[in-house]
């Protein structure tokens, strides 16, 4: 839809942009409104209706959420997203699309979504229009915050589909809603949607919370936010957090975005990178297992918990490429049924569009690093740079493989353990390849073309501090097969909890485990492809 390819156009944009960082002073730009005190919970329209609703369908949603008792769970916030607005009357007020709202307002929506207890939020846009066609607050913020006050509105999220995507104008664009919510005198919780990891140094300064990377859409986005956020807990606190986006499951249409085991692991991510649990997804239909995930009330503690410290990744390494934590492809000895080294190309290659190499181990593609010279392992997209030439290759008469960005560029063995580039075609051995039935690509130096496997790239383990000396731990496993996790000495020494006598709980079991020294931690076997464990450690025995 239009919205997901102005915000793709966005973030492809904005990795060629270097930006300085500007910081404003502390007390004197703020948004001091009390609010957030620990991290927002509710629901958001998008993923579940996104466009395809009117105020009777929105009303159904809020009676979804007050049957299934959410509010009583933490969850009080009920967010109107995009696609509600349509204009500006002759005097710059923002109006409603009346064929879903026939008063041109959001009041009427706003009272019932108060009249069931909950507060009510709607959205905008920092630019000259949303993400859909409706106007943007550029221009008109202390009018629009005006008149989301009169609406009674608490919570609003403003996007960036339409405004300049650097910082200095992204600070600027949203420290001026900042100062008009300020100015109206109603407690509004502020959530920047700037999708880019710069918003949080100086995001506590400018609203409640602060989007740090896209749109998560699917279960290869969330693992994307996960990485980008494992560097930025620093920046969260009471009253401001680290914002990875939107709690998965299903569509209105019960599409499901991710697994249920995979929304578990998502919410028990979130749970302990102190993360905003704002649901959106189908509530209206909503199946035993998510709702069962939703309302762990051990889990949500940890989410809630007053200390307000993110928790960080104490085992591991990033979980996508996208991360920043690139896989290189090198050459290595050859070794027969390696799956490291086991290729899908030309008829074998079911998955990716010819011309490319698919390594089912990794669940990734051969690619050109940014379009340079850089040869990694990449999640296939249709929208890479350079019209997606960084993926395709051709295989010469002279047992070359030429990349489709250039025809004088071919794929070159730079010797064994040493990343593979792209360089100048030559006659080398170095850029002679062969391809056997099993998929290996043996080079005229005798090494296979070796991608990293997903087994030890996919697992990871994260703890967080908690109020009491308390931590909570998670086991997270991407990969494709089951394994056994430990968190081992060197893991645990990784946080202040080790040596101590500690009562460990399963979160997810609910179960006691008892009362164990804290040199190590075992979580048995994780399920593949999302499987995650829980655990509470508390000091207090």
């Amino acid at each position: 839809n239009n919205k997901m390819a102005a915000k793709q156009q966005k973030l492809l944009s904005s990795s060629l942009v270097c930006c300085l960082i500007i910081v404003f002073p502390g007390d004197v730009f703020s948004l001091n409104n009390g609010l957030a005190l620990t991290p927002p919970m509710g629901y958001n329209t998008w993923y579940d209706v996104t466009g395809t609703f009117d105020l009777e369908v929105l009303k159904e949603t809020v009676d979804a959420f007050v049957e299934l008792d959410l509010k009583s769970y933490g969850y009080n916030y009920w967010n109107l997203d995009d696609l509600w607005s349509a204009g500006r009357y002759p005097n710059g007020t923002i109006y409603a699309d009346k064929t879903k709202f026939p008063t041109g307002t959001l009041r009427p929506l706003a009272d019932y979504v108060h009249s069931k207890g909950l507060y009510f939020g709607a959205y905008t846009d920092r630019g000259t229009h949303q993400c859909g066609p409706g106007p943007g607050s550029e221009g008109y913020e202390e009018l629009d915050a005006a008149t989301f006050a009169e609406w009674t509105i608490d919570y609003l999220k403003e996007d960036s589909c339409s405004a300049p995507n650097n910082p200095e104008t992204g600070y600027a664009q949203y420290g001026k809603m900042r100062d008009a919510l300020n100015k109206t005198g109603r407690k509004i919780v502020f959530s920047l949607c700037g999708w880019e990891p710069w918003y949080a140094p100086q995001g506590y300064e400018l609203g409640n919370l602060w989007r740090i990377g896209p749109d998560d859409t699917n279960w290869e986005g969330i693992q994307t936010n996960i990485d980008i956020n494992s560097k930025l807990s620093q920046y969260a606190r009471p009253g401001g957090w680290n914002d990875p986006c939107l709690l998965l499951a299903s569509d209105l249409n019960n599409h499901m975005r991710v697994t249920e085991q995979q929304s578990r692991a998502q919410f028990s991510m979130w749970a302990v990178m102190a993360s905003p649990l704002i649901i959106s997804s189908n509530i209206r239909n909503i199946s035993a297992m998510n709702l069962e995930t939703y309302t762990n009330k051990e889990v949500i503690a940890v989410d809630q918990d007053p200390l307000g410290i993110q928790g960080t990744r104490i085992m591991g390494t990033d979980l996508r490429p996208s991360g920043g934590g690139y896989t290189p492809v090198t050459t290595e000895t050859c070794s027969t049924g390696s799956a490291a080294q086991n290729w899908l190309w030309g008829d074998r290659n079911k998955v990716t569009p010819a011309g490319t190499f698919y390594l089912p181990s990794a669940k990734m593609a051969l690619n050109v690093l940014e379009c340079q010279t850089d040869m990694i392992l990449f999640n296939f997209v249709s929208n890479g740079c350079d019209g997606n030439k960084g993926f395709y290759f051709n295989l010469t008469a002279g047992n070359q493989l030429q990349s489709v960005l250039s025809p004088h560029l071919c794929l070159q063995d730079n010797g064994i353990g040493k990343q593979m580039t792209l360089a100048n075609c030559t006659s080398d051995a170095a850029q002679k390849f062969s391809i056997n039935q099993n998929g290996q690509i043996t080079s005229g130096l005798g090494s296979c073309v070796t991608g990293g496997e997903a087994s030890s790239q996919g697992l990871n383990v994260w703890a967080r501090p908690l109020s009491q000396g308390k931590y909570a731990f998670v086991f997270l496993n991407v990969g494709s097969e089951n394994a056994t996790m430990t968190c081992d000495e060197a893991c645990m020494n990784n946080t202040k909890i080790a040596g101590k006598q500690v009562k460990v709980r399963d979160l997810w079991a609910h179960k006691d485990l008892g009362t164990v020294t804290a040199t190590t931690l075992n979580a048995g076997v994780v399920a593949s492809n999302g499987g995650v464990a829980m655990f509470l450690l508390d000091p207090n025995v």
